[in-house]
């Protein structure tokens, strides 16, 4: 049951954190934040994920390990790659992370665009 909810709790803060990553540059009080957890991810990602793996996502780590705790294994994929394949989207998952990365790298160039622009502002 525990491993239902932490789950569950992934699901949500996974959802939470993309939907942000997408959308917190567009307003003025979390486009600081909004820099800062860009600037971790894309470090995760490319830093961490030298010796990690690439696209490393310590959120992806720790809920592929939950799931491969509930029994069918962790998925073979990203996280982003799994919840559209559950939706019954069949993508290319080398295709999908390249795309991801170039919009993760266009919403982080917004991000240091408008957060420069409103701190010279």
């Amino acid at each position: 049951m525990l491993y239902l909810l932490l789950n569950l709790l992934c699901h949500v803060v996974h959802l939470a954190f993309i939907a942000f990553m997408v959308l917190g540059w567009l307003f003025a009080p979390l486009q600081t934040a909004h820099l800062g957890l860009v600037l971790g991810m894309l470090g995760c990602w490319f830093v961490l994920g030298r010796w990690l793996g690439a696209g490393y996502c310590p959120i992806t780590d720790v809920h592929w390990r939950i799931k491969a705790a509930l029994g069918p294994g962790r998925p073979p994929t990203s996280y982003i790659h799994f919840v559209l394949s559950q939706l019954g989207w069949a993508l290319n998952p080398a295709k999908l992370d390249q795309t991801v990365g170039i919009a993760a790298l266009g919403i982080a160039a917004l991000s240091v665009v408008v957060s420069v622009l409103r701190w010279l502002g």
